[in-house]
């Protein structure tokens, strides 16, 4: 049986989170802040404190205030292309060390994390369940907190480049058959994502 840490690794929101605002937040000198977004563990340090803060105010934080600003100013200089790629290949790495792992890389194991979804998740994302089968899980997001985030900051194109487009990625680095369809997402301005994860063989 797949182990409660396996699924919650798997959660690619959390997963950018980590690679992103975690640093943000570290970097920064706000423990508060990385407190919020769950970082920090200890309860003996003063960095646990409960930060007061909303999970839009620590998106705000980890994205707006610095880490946009300075991931534009890098696309600017190699180009979106590259921050897309660079995005992409880190978060197919990162699912490749965490399913190699795992016992099972089903369909089903991959999307457990939109079943029970964890904190951040929940405070982030809000969707349906549209099919849910044993050859395709779809979802339908209407809100997502990445989306709403990126595009106040007008970096919608950032945004989709390295939240958005790795999921393509990561479904093919859990499990070759797997393949993720999406033709539209908050972050392009539609009104809702529509991500279907499909076995190939199925």
């Amino acid at each position: 049986m797949e182990s409660k840490q396996g699924t919650l690794d798997l959660d690619r929101r959390r997963l950018i989170a980590g690679l992103c605002a975690t640093g943000a937040l570290t970097c920064l000198g706000c423990g508060r802040a990385a407190r919020a977004a769950g970082v920090v563990e200890s309860a003996e340090h003063g960095f646990s404190a409960a930060s007061g803060m909303s999970f839009e105010e620590v998106f705000h934080f980890a994205y707006a205030r610095s880490f946009i600003p300075t991931m534009k100013n890098l696309a600017g200089q190699v180009g979106m292309e590259v921050i897309q790629n660079t995005a992409c290949e880190t978060a197919a790495q990162v699912i490749e060390g965490v399913a190699a792992s795992l016992p099972d890389r089903s369909l089903a194991a991959w999307v457990a994390t939109m079943k029970e979804p964890d904190p951040i998740m929940r405070h982030a994302v809000a969707f349906d369940i549209v099919e849910d089968s044993e050859t395709a899980f779809e979802v339908r997001i209407t809100e997502c907190l990445w989306a709403s985030t990126f595009r106040a900051a007008e970096a919608a194109e950032l945004g989709y480049s390295w939240v958005c487009h790795p999921d393509f990625a990561m479904a093919r680095a859990f499990n070759p058959d797997l393949r993720l369809r999406r033709d539209r997402t908050l972050m392009q301005g539609a009104t809702h994502c529509n991500h279907r994860w499909e076995m190939k063989n199925g």
